[in-house]
Order: structure tokens, then C-alpha cells, then sequence
């Protein structure tokens, strides 16, 4: 099993929408995907025709010493997504001193998966250390967009993220394409060696509470999309399973 985690640089790069589309992605190369809302906001499912941040979840379920896999949803066999639930905002706070208490709870729970999976996604939000620590991946990225924001918020993360992805790319932006080259040249060991162009079918599949691939596979954020999954199938059989 591989765990893997996307995580935004900043908010509204496009980091859901970009996990949803991988794990879909992954499932059509005949992986087996659970893919785990690490967010309060909730929403992971919304991009697999689940209702807005359903009650239940991981989240509640720990908090009130439930099951917690109990709470996953099919979308097809092999294809899985556990939301966070529902929780006060007190209540977030108590479930990450949690996370940072118990340091081996969702390796613990990975484990227990045994041969469920072939992957693990994580969504991961921006602050809640707890949040996103306690998932040991073999494959953590960071997303941004070619932006200033980006850039400057850039610079703080790269001792602690060892891989970068850039999405919504606009080729004809002379300022993405000059960040892009600055970003090549100073960061060329940390970028995933893709980028997730822009394309309105992203927005569309939300729209439709589809995965990108699976509401337009035709569409360049699909085939871009594929060839990020088939680069992590990669990346991923070089770490001979999970670690931690």
C-alpha cells in the first residue's frame, strides 16, 4: 500500500479537485484507491456526488470513539472515500491535540487496511498540525498555481516538502511562464515533473459532482491528470510500500 497526501500551498489552488481527479485517475489504471478528507470543510465527497459535508466521517467517528472505517463510501468497487464529518470548531482543535498525541493513529489504521488498498490519498488543510503530520506518506506534494502568492509562500515550505505540483498552468501567461522557469531553474529537484494545465472541464466535473476524468475524459486536465497517475505509479514502486 502507498500513502500518498496533496496539500495547497495556500488555499483555492485547486487541491480537492486535484486529489478527487488523481484517485479516479489511479482507479482507471486498475488501482484500488481510499481516498480520506483530512479537512474540516468537509467536501472531499462532493467531487463523488456525496452530499455537503455529511455528518459522519473519520473525524466524528474518533472523537466519539466509533468505528471509524465503518464510515467509508463505495463509489464503485475499488474506489472509496472516507469523509471527515461534521464537527464544531472547539471540537477541531481537540481532535488535532489528538493527532499530535498519537503520532502512529493513521498508520496504525493504514495497517489495518491490510491488502484493501493499493493507495491511500490524503487531503490535506492548511493549518491543524495534527492534521497534517499524523499521515506518514510515502509521497507528500505540495500544489500551488504559478502566481506571485505562490511564489512568495513558496519559499518557507521547501526544507519541509520534498515535491511540488503545479496546476491550472496557462501557457499563454507570460507571467506563469516566466515563475514557471524561475521555478524550474532554483527548484528542479523538488517539481513533479508535469504540470496540471488549466482547463475548465475541472470546474465542470465539480459542477456535475464528477472527477474531472471520469465527467470529461477527452479533456487535457484528464490527460494530464492520467500522466500524473501513471507518474506516481512510478514514483510510488521505487518506495516499496509504505513507511513509518
Amino acid at each position: 500500500m502507498i500513502a500518498m497526501s496533496l496539500r495547497g500551498v495556500r488555499g483555492g489552488v485547486g487541491t480537492s479537485s486535484t486529489l478527487a481527479a488523481l484517485g479516479y485517475a489511479l482507479h482507471e489504471l486498475g488501482q484500488k484507491v481510499l481516498l480520506v478528507d483530512m479537512c474540516p470543510e468537509n467536501s472531499l465527497g462532493l467531487h463523488f456526488n456525496l452530499d455537503l459535508a455529511p455528518q459522519e466521517g473519520w473525524a466524528r467517528a474518533t472523537l466519539d470513539q466509533q468505528p471509524w472505517h465503518e464510515h467509508a463510501w463505495s463509489v464503485e468497487p475499488g474506489l472509496c472515500v472516507l469523509p471527515y464529518g461534521q464537527l464544531q470548531p472547539a471540537e477541531y482543535n481537540q481532535l488535532d491535540t489528538l493527532l499530535l498525541e498519537q503520532p502512529q493513529l493513521w498508520s496504525q489504521r493504514q495497517a489495518a487496511l491490510g491488502n484493501a488498498f493499493d493507495w491511500v490519498l490524503f487531503d490535506l488543510p492548511q493549518r491543524l498540525p495534527g492534521h497534517v503530520a499524523n499521515p506518514h506518506c510515502n509521497l507528500a506534494i505540495m500544489v500551488l498555481n504559478a502566481d506571485a502568492a505562490c511564489h512568495v509562500l513558496l519559499q518557507p515550505q521547501l526544507a519541509q516538502t520534498p515535491l511540488f505540483l503545479i496546476n491550472r498552468y496557462d501557457a499563454a501567461s507570460q507571467l506563469q511562464r516566466d515563475l514557471v522557469l524561475i521555478w524550474q531553474h532554483r527548484y528542479a529537484h523538488a517539481l513533479v515533473p508535469l504540470s496540471l494545465h488549466a482547463d475548465e472541464a475541472m470546474g465542470e466535473a465539480l459542477a456535475r459532482s464528477e472527477p474531472a476524468g471520469r465527467y470529461s475524459p477527452g479533456s487535457l486536465i484528464a490527460h494530464d491528470i492520467i500522466s500524473l497517475a501513471s507518474w506516481c505509479l512510478l514514483r510510488g514502486s521505487r518506495k516499496g510500500g509504505m513507511n513509518g
